[in-house]
Formats: C-alpha cells, structure tokens, sequence
C-alpha cells in the first residue's frame, strides 16, 4: 500500500491541455456540422413550403387566364392586379363573368405600398381587389430580375383594351356592322408584343373607322390588324399612335378603260386602284381579292397599284369593284406574363427564388 500511495503515475498539464484541445477542435466541428444541417433543413422546409403555396395560386391562376377571352389593368403593365373576362364554358368560372388576380402588402393594402412586403397573392369574384376573396399565396417579394416592384408581378399587352380607342368615322368605303381590331407594338429587333382585340359597330351614317391608342415604351412601330374577308388580318404597319381604317379600295382602270381583263393566272398583271393607303407595305408582297379573282398575290405596290400580280382568275373585273386584304399575317394571341418571387426571409435572399409563366389567352383572339 506504502507502494501505491508513493506511485506518481498519472497525466501531466501539458496532456491534459492537448487532450482538451483534440476535443474542443472535434466536437467545435460536429456542432458547425449539425447546425448547419439544421439550417439547411430549415431553409428547404421553408422553400417547399413557399414553392408548393406559390405552385398552386400560379396554377389555379394559369387556368383562369388561359381560358380568358381578355384581360384589363387599370393603369398598364406592369401591374400589381388584372381583371379578366371569363366565358360560361370556363370550368373554374363558376357563374363568375369577371374574376380580378391582385397582390396585398403586408398590412392588405392594395395596391401595395412600394417596399411593404412580404406581400400576398388575392383572388376575387368581380372587377376590383376588395370583398371577400380568396388568399392563394403568401411571402412574396421584390426582385431584381426579373424587376418587380410594390408587387407588380403582371406584365404583357403593349396596348391593352382600355387604352385601344376604336370609334366609327367617315370618308371609306366600309359598310355597316361591326369589325374587330388589334394593335400591337413592334420593337426595333423585330419582335412584337401583342395587344387587346376592341370591337366597333358603325352605322349607315358611318363608313370608315379611327384608331387611338397609348404609347408603349421601346416600340418603334405598331402593326394594326383589323377587318378583312379572311378574318381580322394586318391592314397596315405605322409609325405614330392612330390609324384610320376607310375600308377596302376599289379598281380604277386609267383613261376611258372601265373594266381590266386578265387572260392568264401565271402571267403577271398591274391592278390599278383608287389607294393602296390601307394595305400593308409600300414595298414586298400583298394578298388581295376583287370579286371572283379569288387570292391574289402582288409582289409591288405603290401609291394607286398592286404590280406583278398573279393566280387571279380569268374574266374582265370592272371600274369599283371593290378590293380587299387577304393578307395572311394574323396578330398574335394576346398573353400574360405572371412573375411570382417568394422569400420567407425576406432579410437576406438566401431562400429566394422566382416563379413565371408566359400565359396565352386562348379565347382573345377574334376570328
């Protein structure tokens, strides 16, 4: 016992230190990897959660949208709320002719005030953001790209409905009843963004229709479809933000002629006209009818002809008879591009992301 009680086996200071050391530098590493664990469940659980929210607002929204035969904001794109105009045969309809999609900030005021997010996503039976309605999502926010701000997350027509001024006027040719008319705005790299269809009865006191519409920022031109013996067609392509449409020309042969004859389909042929002022181009290839000629192709235009014109039918066509559009260029359908960003922790954008979705109004097309 003398023996064991004089024994100095045992750890040193020094040992016990680096032991120390060893574990602190081991369980500092288990914690940094297990909370960060934590974190990420955390983080996924609140992006699934946002995702799937955001998921099923946009899908009951896409629905809705597609089947729409038109769409109005009350002061252009982008915007922060939309009405859109539902048919009978629409399954989510429900008795509902018009159903208004709109974004609340965080203390429910719409539109929502610039920076109060997180905001949320609203669905209401009628033509405004008010009433008992429907919360579809909920965390969204501001974003840099796409660029959304006060909850602007709709953005599409260049010139929607509300701004498309069609009325009836004078000095054409047009005949009673009612025509349909697109504008749409072409940028300078050639590619068009679509407008709203506006219709128009004019009476016998009325023969010709004016155009107005609003400026769309970065086009350079607008193409204006309209009336047409196939449909509604492109009518004519113009700098400025007005268009009178006088209807259709009529074939007005030179000197004491009164009718002109065409012999052969193949064999290209000049059709003198009163004015070519309502056809596409002064330049490139038309499409035309006058009475039984059926389409014909033109491949020059000027101010009172159609040059190089082949595939009409053989017979004589008389003075005034009238000549119309057969242009096969149709506008395109009108669509929405919706852009939802969520973020549950709107502090920092670790968990951001962004929904969208280019919805095209399926029914908003005239024939």
């Amino acid at each position: 016992m003398r023996e064991r009680a004089h024994a100095e086996d045992g750890f040193t200071l020094v040992e016990m230190l680096v032991v120390l050391a060893i574990l602190g530098t081991v369980l500092g590493g288990l914690t940094v990897l297990f909370t960060g664990a934590i974190n990420s469940q955390s983080d996924q659980s609140n992006r699934a959660e946002a995702q799937q929210d955001a998921r099923l607002g946009l899908d009951r929204m896409r629905r809705e949208i597609r089947c729409a035969s038109d769409v109005t904001t009350a002061s252009g794109y982008p915007a922060s709320a939309v009405t859109i105009t539902l048919g009978t045969y629409c399954p989510t309809a429900a008795g509902a002719t018009t159903v208004t999609w709109c974004t609340k900030d965080k203390n429910g005021t719409s539109p929502p005030v610039p920076g109060a997010q997180p905001y949320t996503l609203w669905r209401y039976t009628g033509s405004s953001c008010s009433g008992t309605g429907t919360q579809w999502a909920s965390n969204l926010v501001d974003s840099a790209s796409p660029s959304i701000t006060a909850g602007k997350i709709f953005d599409g027509l260049a010139i929607p409905a509300a701004s498309l001024n069609v009325s009836g006027a004078t000095g054409g040719t047009l005949l009673p009843g009612t025509y349909w008319y697109v504008v749409t705005a072409v940028r300078s790299d050639g590619t068009e963004v679509p407008g709203a269809a506006k219709s128009v009865s004019i009476t016998s006191a009325q023969n010709a229709v004016s155009l107005s519409w609003s400026t769309y920022l970065g086009a350079s031109t607008y193409n204006v479809y309209g009336r047409g013996t196939n449909g509604v067609v492109l009518l004519k392509n113009v700098a400025g933000t007005s268009y009178l449409d006088t209807g259709p020309t009529s074939i007005q042969p030179g000197g004491a002629a009164t009718s002109i004859t065409i012999t052969d389909p193949a064999t290209p042929v000049t059709i003198p006209v009163a004015s070519t002022t309502n056809f596409p181009s002064i330049s490139g290839a038309n499409w035309i009818t006058f009475g039984a000629s059926g389409v014909v192709r033109c491949t020059g235009i000027t101010a009172s002809s159609f040059t190089g014109c082949i595939g009409a039918r053989p017979g004589q066509y008389p003075k005034g008879m009238p000549v119309d559009n057969a242009s096969t260029s149709r506008p395109p359908s009108a669509a929405l591009s919706v852009s939802l960003a969520l973020d549950k922790t709107p502090a920092n954008t670790n968990q951001r992301f962004v929904l969208t979705d280019n919805i095209t109004l399926r029914n908003s097309r005239p024939s």
